[in-house]
């Protein structure tokens, strides 16, 4: 029943980890993380009025088709399209492009659609405008997330060492620390794009790994008070509370899962693309089920397996009864004194 937390188990479990922290590393020194193309930086070019969109259809749509003409014809790719009303501007076309040279060509827009024979032009008030849309790259989170990480990873570990034990933290401390570099290295491994989205996914994968640790810890304090699991030898009484322990542990999994997917689709349905963060969330699941079901149990099993020894060493003294001799010999020797002051008198 011990084979999963044995020490060979938990060898093959620290080889495993290393192998895939490894190659995650590797790949991330050489190409780094693939980035996340929906959250390049882009530009974008408005064409505004004073509303006269907002009233005339046929105007909006004609100066919808020159817009469109005359930026495919310079060059530049429309990636994205909208247009909205605003009651301070009017109606607004924008366009998200691509390529070179989208500041000059606002001059270029702006000429083309004065000269250009749409009726309404000249009373609509038509502005071409252009921007930059710069968004900061995930590495200018890092440190700060590390940061926010070690002092969640100390807290994680006073928590669970008070509540529980010592060993039980510093396990639950090896194992948020494991998922989570882990998990990265994952995201690395697959060149799952990447974007400020990650540091979410990190942050998750740390309470995630917390959360499923201290759900197995929970039911492994209460099964080692019970009267027939007293005597049971380390490795089999962790072996068989994580047994007990995994229906419960897969169940809120597949639940989260579940959550995490339908999360994906609705962002899929409103146009917002959440497949990167979907896809990192799926990878911090597997981790953190793994490490809490077969990890961090091989760890503790070790730590509890040497605790049990070395206070099976401390129970050959009776220091209780060495106590109480000490005790007994100075009320003798007390005693002895007082009869023969006694006797003197």
């Amino acid at each position: 029943m011990s084979k999963t937390v044995s020490k060979k188990s938990l060898l093959l479990y620290l080889a495993i980890s290393l192998v895939v922290i490894l190659v995650g590393a590797i790949l991330f020194g050489v190409f780094g993380f693939n980035a996340d193309s929906t959250v390049k930086d882009y530009t974008v070019i408005e064409v505004s009025d004073s509303g006269y969109m907002s009233l005339q259809d046929k105007f909006r749509t004609d100066l919808d088709d020159l817009c469109k003409a005359e930026i495919e014809k310079s060059g530049l790719k429309i990636k994205e399209d909208s247009y909205i009303e605003s009651t301070s501007v009017g109606g607004i076309l924008s366009y998200t492009v691509t390529g070179e040279g989208a500041e000059a060509f606002v001059s270029e827009l702006q000429t083309a659609i004065g000269n250009s024979q749409i009726e309404g032009v000249n009373d609509a008030s038509v502005i071409v405008t252009y921007h930059e849309v710069e968004n900061a790259p995930h590495y200018e989170y890092i440190w700060r997330t590390a940061i926010g990480a070690a002092v969640v990873l100390v807290i994680l570990f006073v928590y669970v060492a008070i509540r529980f034990n010592v060993g039980m933290g510093v396990t639950s401390f090896v194992a948020a620390l494991h998922d989570v570099i882990v998990t990265l290295a994952i995201v690395a491994l697959l060149r799952i794009p990447a974007g400020v989205g990650l540091i979410g996914v990190a942050a998750i994968t740390l309470l995630l790994s917390a959360f499923l640790n201290l759900m197995v810890f929970g039911k492994m304090r209460k099964d080692f008070r019970l009267e027939e699991r007293k005597g049971m030898p380390a490795r089999d009484a962790v072996a068989l509370s994580v047994k007990e322990s995994t229906k419960t542990i897969l169940t809120a999994i597949v639940l989260l899962a579940a959550f995490v997917v339908v999360f994906g689709v609705i962002g899929v349905i409103i146009g917002f693309d959440m497949a990167s963060f979907m896809l990192g969330m799926l990878m911090a699941l597997v981790v953190t089920t793994y490490s809490s079901l077969f990890l961090s149990p091989a760890i503790y099993a070790a730590i509890k397996e040497r605790s049990d020894a070395n206070r099976a060493e401390k129970a050959k003294y009776n220091y209780d009864s060495e106590k109480k001799r000490q005790k007994e010999a100075k009320t003798a020797e007390r005693t002895a004194k007082e009869v023969k002051t006694t006797d003197e008198a």
